[in-house]
């Protein structure tokens, strides 16, 4: 293309598309994509605790006389279903040039359905209903099913394209105070059954590749998020790249994603700002519309306003927009441990949910680890005033790994300072866990987060100590926001994994918590496990030492000197797990 330019594409995380039919020219055309990551007040995200480093995916270069609209995103097509527990209907919409034959398949291996259609130059849907035997629905984790629906576009007898997307047929909705089984029941619905979904989110970060991932990473990825069984994910703060989509539709994990609308809702802010943000909405929506995973759309995250009325303005316009194109997700936004309730935000904008990110024990509420009393308010605020529900979007402490302590509730320094114990970090998740229990009437938990990402602006639990006395500097450590389950290597995993690995996934286990702590005299040895009732501490003879009683997945056994070189083994009911200190 000889260096002409050809358009310039606002907002990065999202696919787009660029027509340079009147461009090209026969023969040799250098054709450059360029990216710019340049932090600006006219686009989002302008501020945020994240790097803002959107990477190009994958360019491919389409030729044929007979593309479908670019509306229809990396699909081609977009599909809507109308779905109960008996019957669904399927309807197939893209839109071709005149004189293109197109042949829509249903097809899951049991169930074929096709359909011929010549187009005329506008849009053609194709629908069937699927009931009886035929009718499969996406249920989630224990069974994520799948339609193949596939899309043929001929021209002149020749097949130009063939687009194929797997598609789940579902249904959800959130209800109050209605009866379910027999039994009044507040809380999420799938499928017209409760479906609590818990989970963590998820940044697209990586150590030493930012979040330039290839099918490698993901795959490690989804295997550490299988392993520690979660049913949900919210996809913070960006819309991700297909692929994870594509992972979360096929293992059954329902998603909430959003645009980089991040703590700026100003009346001050340009208006570019403002219109690109329309994009960014219209963009996620388009390429992402087909994935059954998505069932929770988000307009911002913890943002701030100067004008109410200029805020609950923009977040309803922007709510009109989204549902304008698809009448079926709910729509929501994020706010702030700040706020209790959305009045004191954008004077209760009409949203269908609201995500509250509170972090107790570590930002509020320093000396707890019980969030009980905040959802407590929420849940009067939001469900039983509002009528609508609420999620608890984020929730979480620093933690590190390699720092140890006895007294870790006052040795870590809470909050964004350089001391942060793994031991306080287990101790707060086992508290929200528990408290969390109690409230199945919320549309989500999301923990903060499965990876550590690393943040520029961040300098904090960068002190080790690996015998619970003696601390050291590492410098490697700065620079990260370090509340994640896993190191930013994705391989690591820290303690508080394993909690919620016994809390989430049923396949047996026994985890032995803090093996690089060095201390051996007067230490109590805790374990996370979900392998039965009871476990047991034998010595390196395989003499049994102690049984303990497992309570909420935790173990504690007795205080008690261990011998260094020793090889110390737990066993719980089928599992095992073993120490040695050095």
């Amino acid at each position: 293309m000889d260096d002409t330019k050809v358009g310039t594409h606002w907002g990065g995380y999202n696919a787009f598309f660029f027509d340079i039919s009147n461009y090209v020219h026969r023969g040799t055309n250098n054709i450059k994509v360029a990216l710019c990551n340049t932090t600006r007040q006219t686009l989002a995200p302008a501020a945020g605790d994240f790097n803002f480093n959107a990477t190009l995916g994958n360019v491919k270069l389409f030729t044929s006389p007979c593309l479908p609209a670019m509306k229809y995103g990396y699909d081609g097509f977009h599909i809507t279903s109308t779905v109960t527990s008996s019957s669904a209907t399927v309807n197939v919409k893209t839109t071709v040039p005149s004189g293109a034959t197109l042949i829509c398949t249903i097809d899951d291996g049991t169930y074929h359905w096709t359909d011929t259609k010549t187009s005329n130059g506008e849009e053609q849907t194709f629908f069937t209903t699927i009931t009886g035997n035929n009718l499969h629905l996406w249920g989630g984790k224990p069974d994520p099913h799948l339609y193949t629906v596939t899309l043929e576009i001929y021209k002149n007898n020749e097949l130009y394209h063939r687009y194929e997307r797997p598609y789940g047929l579902r249904y959800y909705s959130y209800v109050i105070d209605q009866v379910v089984n027999g039994q009044s029941y507040t809380g999420f619905l799938l499928n017209g059954q409760p479906y609590q979904l818990r989970g963590v989110c998820m940044h697209d970060d990586l150590v030493n590749k930012a979040n330039a991932l290839n099918d490698t990473d993901y795959a490690q990825e989804f295997a550490i998020i299988q392993e520690l069984g979660c049913n949900f994910i919210r996809l913070a703060h960006y819309p991700h790249p297909k692929e994870v989509y594509d992972w979360c539709d096929r293992l059954g994990i329902i998603v909430q994603t959003e645009v980089p609308c991040v703590n700026k809702l100003q009346s001050t802010l340009p208006d570019d700002y403002y219109d690109h943000l329309e994009i960014q909405y219209q963009d996620m929506v388009e390429q992402h519309f087909n994935h059954p995973c998505i069932c929770f759309w988000g307009l911002s995250n913890e943002t701030s306003t100067d004008n109410k009325d200029f805020g609950k303005e923009k977040i309803e316009g922007y709510y009109d927009q989204i549902r304008e194109m698809d009448s079926e997700r709910l729509i929501g936004y994020v706010m702030s441990h700040s706020y209790a309730n959305p009045s004191a935000y954008y004077n209760n904008p009409h949203v269908d949910w609201f995500g509250c990110n509170i972090y107790v024990g570590w930002y509020i509420d320093k000396a707890k680890n019980d969030p009980t009393s905040q959802l407590n308010t929420r849940n009067t605020n939001l469900i039983t005033n509002l009528r609508k529900p609420f999620a608890l979007s984020e929730y979480g402490c620093g933690g590190t790994q390699h720092c140890h302590s006895d007294d870790f509730k006052n040795t870590t320094t809470t909050g964004n300072y350089g001391r942060h114990d793994i031991e306080y970090m287990m101790w707060l998740h086992e508290g929200h866990i528990a408290a969390i229990r109690n409230f199945p009437q919320l549309l989500f938990t999301a923990q903060w987060q499965l990876f550590d990402i690393a943040v520029s602006s961040r300098n904090e639990g960068y002190t080790e100590c690996l015998d619970g006395t003696t601390t050291s500097t590492n410098d490697e450590l700065r620079r990260l926001n370090n509340k994640g389950l896993v190191e930013r290597d994705h391989v690591t995993k820290k303690d508080p994994f394993y909690l919620y690995k016994a809390e989430w996934n049923p396949t047996p286990f026994v985890h032995i918590c803090c093996k690089d702590y060095t201390k051996i005299t007067d230490r109590v040895l805790k374990c996370y496990t979900n392998d039965g009732n009871s476990v047991s501490l034998y010595d390196g003879n395989n003499n049994l030492i102690e049984t303990v009683q497992v309570s909420d997945h935790i173990a504690l056994f007795t205080s008690r000197n261990f011998t260094s070189g020793v090889t110390y083994k737990v066993q719980g009911s089928t599992t095992y797990d073993t120490v040695t200190f050095d």
